[in-house]
Formats: C-alpha cells, sequence, structure tokens
C-alpha cells in the first residue's frame, strides 16, 4: 500500500482558514480535510502531474489547486459546487499542459 505524503500543519491550518473552519481540534473536520487534499493529490498524478509536484507545498498553483478542490467537495450540499469544481478542472489542466509539472525536471548543480 502507498504511503501517503504527510500533510503539515501549516498546510491544514491554510486549508481551515480557506474553508473559514475556526475549530483547529475538531477532528471529524481535519480528517475530511486531509481525505480531501490527499484524493486532489490523487487526482493531479491522475491526470499527470508528477508526484514531487502534486505533494508540494510550496508550489502556489498546487496549494491553489488543492484549494479549489477543497472548497468544491468538503461538506454537504455545496451550492457553490460546479463554480469551483470547474476553476479547480481548469487549473488542473493547465498544469497538465505544462512542462515543468509532468516531468522530472533535473537541477543543474555546479
Amino acid at each position: 500500500m502507498e504511503k501517503q505524503n504527510q500533510i503539515s500543519e501549516e498546510l491544514m491550518a491554510q486549508a481551515r482558514g480557506f474553508l473559514r473552519i475556526t475549530e483547529a481540534n475538531d477532528t471529524v473536520i481535519n480528517s475530511e480535510i486531509t481525505s480531501h487534499i490527499n484524493a486532489c493529490r490523487k487526482d493531479l498524478m491522475r491526470n499527470g502531474i508528477t508526484s514531487s509536484k502534486a505533494n508540494s507545498e510550496e508550489d502556489s498553483l498546487i496549494i491553489s489547486a488543492i484549494f479549489l478542490y477543497l472548497k468544491a467537495e468538503f461538506g454537504l450540499d455545496n451550492k457553490n459546487y460546479e463554480r469551483y469544481r470547474s476553476s479547480y478542472e481548469t487549473l488542473r489542466t493547465e498544469l497538465a499542459l505544462t512542462d515543468e509539472y509532468v516531468s522530472e525536471v533535473e537541477e543543474n548543480v555546479g
């Protein structure tokens, strides 16, 4: 079984803020957020994004994709699902068409 990339507390805090959730210790909410972040990362990889990019917490476009995915998928009866899902899918497509996100770039050391 493949081990999930760890999600930093900083990313979790940002995700809760993005979702307008003020309670940091709600294990049910944190579990749902974690599940959606991992699902988003898997979806990005399924669509050609490298694992290292999809699991990056430093890349602002990946973070944006995760947050759009969360806004679409989090909770029940989301009236803005279509808008956020469409934005996520558009960004995912753009990333998949960008060489930097679909192939490992070798760093020139020296």
